[in-house]
């Protein structure tokens, strides 16, 4: 199911600014800069250093893209309404390869 709802969310931002728009692609690798922060002190991201794990939940987090598409919405806006696709692609895409939250410690919940 998660890897249904990412395709249909990829192929609705291209869909809204065209399938090479760069705020489609930055939104949809932009939730990974928690990995980045992570990968400073750990040679993998399993399990993720506890000081990242805030950081990977928090976007990585369903509210943002829902978020972005209340604003898009509210403002009319279809540039948030891209980003708001590619986020949510890349969130449905990682729960349906097993990339849930993480625990305190940093491993797969």
């Amino acid at each position: 199911m998660s890897g249904t709802i990412g395709a249909a969310a990829l192929v609705a931002g291209a869909r809204l600014g065209g399938p090479r728009n760069r705020v489609l692609w930055t939104s949809a690798l932009l939730p990974d800069a928690a990995l980045l922060y992570g990968a400073a002190s750990a040679p993998t991201f399993d399990p993720l250093p506890p000081y990242a794990v805030r950081p990977y939940n928090v976007l990585h987090s369903p509210g943002i893209p829902l978020t972005l598409f209340g604003a898009a919405r509210a403002l009319r806006n279809r540039t948030l309404a891209v980003a708001a696709c590619g986020w949510l692609a890349h969130i449905a895409v990682d729960r349906a390869f097993g990339y849930g939250p993480r625990a305190r410690d940093g491993s797969r919940l």
